[in-house]
């Protein structure tokens, strides 16, 4: 399993987080960015798990997906 430094934002992932959300200051106070990182009906922690893997795979540009 991949693992993200959990003191950085999840979007930047330059700034240290503000408060107790996933967002800097900066990222947090843009409503597009905040609106990405909603969670929604049906958003489980395997799901957050996918995503984070998928990040850091288009981090090493590697393909996200098998054929």
């Amino acid at each position: 399993m991949v693992t993200a430094d959990s003191s950085l934002c999840i979007h930047c992932e330059l700034l240290p987080k503000h408060d107790s959300s996933l967002l800097c200051a900066r990222c947090k106070s843009m409503a597009g960015i905040r609106r990405l990182y909603l969670r929604r009906r049906g958003w489980t922690p395997h799901w957050d798990a996918h995503l984070l893997l998928l990040s850091q795979k288009a981090k090493l540009q590697k393909p996200l997906f098998s054929i």
